[in-house]
C-alpha cells in the first residue's frame, strides 16, 4: 500500500551526513555541525548528504542536517572514546579490587625508597566512584 511505504519512508533514521564536493569530487564524513560553518559550507557549492539506517541517501540542504544519533536495532551507538573511557574506569576497579584479593608485597624504588603505601579499599571506592560516576555521562 502507498500510504504504508510513507510511513515507512518517516521511520528512516540519519547515522550520518556526508559532505559531497562536486567540484573535486570527493567525499567525506560530516563531522562539524555548526549551523553557521554548514550554511557557508553550501553557499561554498557544497552538497549535504544524508546517509540512512537503511542504506538509502539524499541530498538535503544545509538548514535541514541535525547532529545524528544513530541507533541499530533500537540501541544507541557509543562511540569509541565513550567506550574506551567507560573500559579503563572498569579496568581501574578490577585492578583496585585485585589489590585487595591478592595483595603484593610492598617494593622500593631505584634509590632503595620504599613507595606510599595505598589502603587497596579506599583505592577500589575511589576506583568504583569514578565508574559511577561516567553512568552520569
Amino acid at each position: 500500500m502507498k500510504g504504508q511505504e510513507g510511513m515507512e519512508a518517516s521511520k528512516k533514521i540519519v547515522v550520518g551526513y556526508a559532505v559531497h564536493d562536486i567540484i573535486g569530487n570527493n567525499e567525506q564524513c560530516l563531522t562539524e555541525y555548526d549551523p553557521e560553518a554548514l550554511r557557508r559550507a553550501e553557499d561554498a557549492g557544497l552538497i549535504f548528504v544524508a546517509q540512512y539506517d537503511d542504506g538509502t541517501r539524499e541530498v538535503v540542504k544545509a538548514a535541514d542536517v541535525r547532529k545524528p544519533d544513530p541507533t541499530v536495532n533500537g540501541i544507541p551507538l557509543a562511540t569509541a572514546g565513550y567506550v574506551d573511557e567507560r573500559t579503563a574506569a572498569t579496568v581501574a576497579v578490577f585492578d583496585a579490587l585485585s589489590a585487595i584479593v591478592d595483595p603484593q608485597p610492598a617494593t622500593a624504588d631505584e634509590t632503595g625508597e620504599g613507595t606510599e603505601a595505598v589502603d587497596p579499599v579506599e583505592a577500589f571506592r575511589a576506583a568504583l566512584a569514578a565508574l559511577k560516576a561516567l553512568e552520569a555521562k
